[in-house]
């Protein structure tokens, strides 16, 4: 079977417990081939996931492209699940790491994937689990670290969205392209 071919295909790879979250929680394998294409991904590209959840985005992606991947999630059991999908379908350019995202330095990367990693602290329902609590100061928190972060980096840095058409970004970002009625999105560092 051609994982990469379908959705379904890709989302067989993983448990049921994991595939019932795919149609809210996970990309869509024709918003990776886009967000890839709008990275301008080459051999020395180093991609954070920002939240990266059961890796789809990682591992699609690095199987799409030279570039490495490195995604960061705070659940131990998605990284596990995240890991065993990256070694059944044998894609070595990605990194998992069970992390809080205010621990990660983002100059350590060139681009970045951002799939409204926060959204479960506001959210009513469809959560993936009860780790994550309704609490919005968190929300804000995590977001203004990323902010900070994306603030921080150098010109021509590239970052896709995906479902986070309220994410503000710093004043130095442009909005370079948008698809999908604007849940997907391409911003690009324009000013120091």
């Amino acid at each position: 079977m051609n994982y990469f071919s379908s959705d379904k295909n890709f989302d067989a790879l993983y448990s049921q417990s994991i595939q019932q979250h795919s149609f809210i929680h996970w990309t869509p394998l024709e918003i990776i081939e886009t967000a890839v294409d709008w990275l301008q991904l080459d051999a020395n590209a180093h991609v954070l996931d920002i939240g990266s959840g059961a890796g789809k985005f990682c591992v699609v992606a690095a199987n799409r492209s030279k570039a490495r991947f490195t995604g960061v999630e705070m659940r131990k059991d998605l990284v596990r699940s995240a890991n065993a999908l990256k070694n059944r379908v044998g894609v070595n350019a990605v990194n998992f790491l069970q992390a809080d995202i205010t621990r990660i330095d983002f100059k350590e990367f060139t681009h970045f994937y951002y799939y409204n990693p926060f959204c479960e602290y506001i959210a009513e329902f469809d959560r993936i689990d009860d780790t994550i609590q309704y609490d919005p100061d968190s929300f804000r928190r995590l977001e203004d670290y990323v902010i900070d972060q994306f603030a921080q980096l150098p010109k021509g840095t590239r970052v896709v969205t995906y479902c986070s058409e309220t994410f503000p970004f710093p004043a130095s970002f442009e909005l370079k392209d948008l698809l999908y009625d604007g849940k997907l999105a391409l911003w690009v560092k324009t000013k120091p």
